[in-house]
């Protein structure tokens, strides 16, 4: 009798625990601005709603030289990319990385992209949802004087201000999985 008490014990413990990290980490979803800052290049993840029309905006506001896609499908071009939108002034400043399939292999192409390029800034955008974990990944893969400016996109599907509602319980318990999956291994 006394071991099903402990075992109670110990899974209310850890059950108590782990709401109150998916907690924590769904009250930092909502704290995260937009930059305003100009770097070296913009750096898109893909995988979400918004997050390239909110690169190139910025990349033609000339917030940055160069303006890097990653993770996109190995046979995507730049015109299946931005289908019949102006691209803007340079097109030839676009770089598709096309070998990432996960933020940490997004992470890594990124890293080589910067050291050849030698560059020192990155304007990083994702989804706010994806944004603890992605920078978490960013700042622990590229070396320690690359400046990541975090620059979070609203989407249809997740409101930051409201996390609770719709699918966003369910976007975040995902990326608090992932986050503290990487926190474990990188």
């Amino acid at each position: 009798m006394k071991s099903k008490k402990t075992v109670i014990f110990i899974s209310s413990v850890v059950l108590s625990l782990l709401l109150f990290l998916y907690l924590d980490f769904a009250g930092n979803v909502s704290g995260y601005r937009e930059n305003a800052g100009k770097a070296d290049a913009i750096v898109v993840l893909t995988g979400g709603l918004g997050r390239i029309d909110k690169g190139l905006e910025l990349f033609n506001k000339k917030r940055a030289d160069y303006l890097v896609i990653a993770g996109v499908d190995k046979d995507a071009t730049i015109e299946s990319i931005f289908f019949k939108r102006d691209i803007g002034f340079n097109a030839g400043k676009i770089i598709l990385e096309k070998g990432s399939t996960s933020t940490y292999e997004n992470a890594i192409a990124i890293k080589g992209i910067i050291e050849a390029m030698d560059m020192d800034s990155i304007i990083l955008i994702t989804s706010f949802y994806h944004m603890q974990r992605a920078s978490y990944i960013f700042h622990r893969m590229l070396p320690s004087g690359i400046k990541v400016l975090l620059h979070p996109v609203t989407t249809e599907n997740f409101d930051e201000k409201a996390w609770w509602r719709g699918r966003g319980p369910a976007l975040l318990a995902l990326e608090f999985l992932k986050f503290y999956w990487y926190r474990l291994w990188i």
